[in-house]
């Protein structure tokens, strides 16, 4: 979602190791790499990114590209669309998943907003709850939000906007070349495969059933017979106000506009100057 890396911090272990000079250990022992983790899960399946963790693992690359810049908006809303129905359905049923689940699609939102800062991309504010500049979103979201007319059909919609998004990030990822891209949407698609068990349990609790929609039985199988899943380690390359080389976040390399276009980027012409400047975001979910 051009690779490249920074110098990997090293980490010695207990205070003894602190105070050992190289030459000290044993030829056959090298010094662990500090690594941290992206992504976080509770017994109930509620994922959040780590954002303090996030932006220490991303590498320098080239500066992104309109499409990728595109994408990157076209995720945001789209968490957005989520982290705002269930914040509906909680408002109609008081129940705790639709809190816990919308208060981790806002860090979702969060963590793309972290990669977007860490290339120097301008974007807008989020728009008010139930709001999308982009017509195909906002008619998505009206549909999903109408068709929640009891606790189980709320159930039931969450489930199929999870499921969705699992697929759409699972057939987006076979064209991410970007190494930091993609470690943030491998990370969303493990968050809402956790999201999806969660609101599967709470159709079995209710006495409803689930038949999935665009994943193969197989996918769906795979997914619901494994254990909430925390995602990768990765190695720790920076800080956590680290911008992509090194170049600080008042110099501006792109900017994207509210309806989720690109409206400049140093790395090639905008997109709608040159449509074959990358394959990120083509189609994606209401995304350009």
């Amino acid at each position: 979602m051009k690779t490249l890396s920074t110098i990997m911090g090293i980490l010695f272990m207990g205070a003894a190791s602190i105070s050992c000079q190289k030459s000290e250990l044993p030829n056959n022992e090298t010094l662990p790499e500090e690594s941290v983790q992206v992504l976080t899960v509770n017994s109930d399946g509620v994922t959040s990114f780590n954002t303090p963790a996030l932006t220490p693992t991303f590498e320098n690359t080239a500066e992104l590209t309109a499409e990728e810049i595109e994408f990157l908006f076209a995720v945001r809303e789209d968490e957005k669309v989520a982290r705002d129905l269930y914040a509906h359905f909680y408002s109609k049923y008081p129940l705790k998943p639709f809190e816990m689940i919308g208060k981790a699609e806002t860090n979702h939102i969060s963590a793309v907003e972290k990669l977007l800062t860490f290339y120097s991309i301008s974007f807008p504010a989020l728009t008010e709850a139930g709001i999308f500049a982009n017509a195909e979103r906002q008619l998505n979201y009206t549909t999903l939000a109408a068709a929640g007319n009891t606790s189980l059909e709320a159930f039931t919609t969450a489930a199929k906007l999870e499921e969705s998004g699992i697929y759409d990030y699972m057939t987006v990822l076979q064209d991410i070349t970007n190494p930091n891209i993609k470690i943030v949407i491998e990370h969303m698609m493990k968050a809402s495969s956790n999201h999806l068990k969660a609101f599967l349990r709470n159709i079995d609790a209710l006495g409803g059933s689930y038949t999935p929609t665009v994943l193969t039985q197989e996918q769906f199988d795979n997914i619901i017979k494994s254990n909430f899943d925390n995602g990768k380690r990765y190695k720790k390359r920076g800080g956590d106000n680290g911008t992509n080389n090194g170049n600080g976040q008042n110099r501006i390399k792109g900017s994207v506009n509210g309806k989720g276009e690109c409206t400049g980027t140093s790395n090639g012409q905008t997109s709608t100057q040159d449509k074959g400047k990358g394959k990120q975001g083509k189609g994606y979910r209401g995304g350009k």
